[in-house]
């Protein structure tokens, strides 16, 4: 069912229900009001005839009968009888037959009671004690109520046949403004239906930027920016990546089909062997930087994480690093003057995505100085601990800084020297993970620095 024609129904419930309990208040109020008014008026029936008969000397049963007949406000087929109260006999009776059924029990109870009220069939009827200053008497009134029953009943028609209207034109005029309510919506579907992949640049009409329609439409138009930055990043990425390894594998095949031409010496061959070997090395290095790409783009909660040591990881894996090169250079340097060094430097987190935040900032930093002294600061605050790393080297320009987070991406003075792209993009992806934040400032062939801040506790939940 569509919303706009369950909206449509769930307010004609709404409606109906207020209409019916309105329309039910009134009937039974109604109802009451016939009832109360009608045994009055018997009530008045009873006592005046009672009055007539007794206290008034002059008149007779058939003076009486005629003083009621002739009465115009009497009821229709009203009935009176009056018994005498100890010897339980009529004394008088205003028609010659009655309707009613009296029963010792009937009279029993208008005894006991002072005042009873009984309906037989369509007659309704009143009994009353009735005494003068020596005796006492039983009046019993009876009438049918033709009148106010006709005028119930057309109450009752009158208000089912404007309850079914009322519905009705509820629910229609429900199907209406819910069509219009909700055709912003439907504006929104249909912009949205033409969105694909050749066309994210497209966006959908915010209206006035106001209602919960418009919220909707921002709402999305920042999800499509999301997507179709995601989207480029990823289109560059697997053009970059087929291109990274398509260098390598062809450079390969090239020197394998050159080595086949003709027999060789051994040391051809051995070199030959040596610059497969560079390339195969290559190959894994950039298979094993895009494993690692993966990797961080799992959630945290699903990544092993243990209290890291920040500041013996550093000084372990600048030891490694200058193991591998022993051409580097670098200076590390640990501002440590926490008091409690165990809580200030131990960080939460997976510890080989850490290693590969510090593996790549001293590698790059080392690889792009040109074999200048490259330094590391380690420090913190009372909140975050502080990785700063600074070189001499080539600098980055002012255009290429906003792309250098980007999978492959390569500034144009660094073409020459060896590498994939990806070190940066992993860095800031693992740092992301662990809801710290990273910056870089350069200046060409002055060089870089990169300052790296990581959460001691950083909260993976939220």
């Amino acid at each position: 069912m569509q919303i706009r024609t369950r909206l449509a129904l769930q307010f004609a419930l709404l409606v109906g229900g207020i209409l019916i309990a309105f329309s039910l208040m009134i009937y039974i109020l109604s109802a009451n009001y016939r009832k109360q008014e009608f045994t009055q008026r018997l009530k008045e029936k009873a006592i005046n005839t009672a009055k007539l008969l007794i206290e008034v000397k002059q008149i007779n049963d058939d003076l009486l009968r005629i003083i009621d007949s002739s009465n115009y406000s009497a009821l229709l087929g009203d009935e009176v009888l009056v018994f005498d109260y100890f010897k339980k006999s009529r004394i008088y009776m205003n028609v010659d037959s009655s309707s009613l059924e009296i029963t010792e029990e009937l009279l029993s109870k208008i005894r006991n009671n002072g005042q009873f009220t009984f309906k037989q069939g369509n007659r309704e009827a009143i009994g009353l004690l009735y005494s003068n200053d020596l005796r006492r008497f039983v009046v019993i009134a009876s009438a049918v109520d033709t009148y106010g029953i006709t005028k119930l009943n057309n109450l009752l028609l009158v208000l089912v046949i404007g309850l079914f209207g009322s519905i009705a034109l509820t629910v229609l005029a429900g199907l209406f403004f819910s069509r219009q309510s909700l055709r912003p919506i439907s504006e929104v579907i249909t912009q949205v239906s033409t969105i694909s992949g050749s066309n994210l640049e497209q966006r959908v009409d915010e209206g006035n930027g106001t209602d919960e329609i418009a919220h909707l439409a921002i709402t999305f138009n920042k999800m499509l920016d999301r997507i179709e930055m995601a989207f480029n990043v990823q289109k560059s990425f697997v053009s970059n990546a087929s291109h990274e390894l398509r260098t390598p594998l062809a450079s390969i095949t090239s020197q394998i089909e050159v080595a086949l031409m003709k027999p060789r010496e051994s040391e051809e061959y051995k070199e030959v062997l040596r610059s497969l070997l560079d390339d195969a090395r290559s190959l894994t290095s950039l298979a094993n930087n895009l494993l690692e790409i993966a990797r961080t783009e799992q959630d945290m909660k699903l990544l092993k994480t243990s209290p890291v040591r920040f500041d013996e990881l550093f000084l372990d894996t600048q030891s490694e690093i200058l193991l591998l090169h022993p051409e580097y250079s670098i200076e590390a340097i640990i501002n440590d003057n926490t008091e409690n060094e165990e809580q200030e430097l131990t960080i939460q987190g997976n510890e080989n995505l850490l290693k590969l935040i510090v593996v790549n900032l001293l590698d790059n930093a080392c690889k792009f100085s040109g074999g200048k002294k490259v330094t590391a600061i380690l420090s913190y605050n009372s909140e975050n601990v502080h990785f700063k790393v600074s070189d001499q080297g080539i600098g980055i320009s002012e255009n290429d800084l906003p792309h250098i987070f980007e999978p492959f991406y390569r500034a144009g003075n660094a073409q020459t020297i060896t590498g994939h792209g990806i070190g940066l993009s992993l860095i800031s992806k693992i740092v992301k993970l662990h809801k710290g934040s990273i910056t870089v400032s350069s200046i060409v062939n002055k060089g870089t620095t990169i300052e790296v801040l990581l959460p001691y506790q950083p909260k993976f939940n939220a």
